[in-house]
């Protein structure tokens, strides 16, 4: 291999590793698939 595709090979992984782990490390605030929001009781004092 030349020395401009072994850079090259290692900016790609530095890029994946990097874009894995700024997605892996941001908040997930996303509801699961098929929970409903939960709803006031009926005789809350909140509402």
């Amino acid at each position: 291999m030349s020395a401009l595709t072994v850079i090259f090979c290692v900016w790609t992984l530095v890029a994946l590793c990097a874009v894995f782990f700024i997605r892996g490390a941001s908040a997930r605030i996303e509801q699961p698939v098929g929970v409903k929001p939960a709803q006031p009781s009926r005789y809350s004092i909140a509402e």
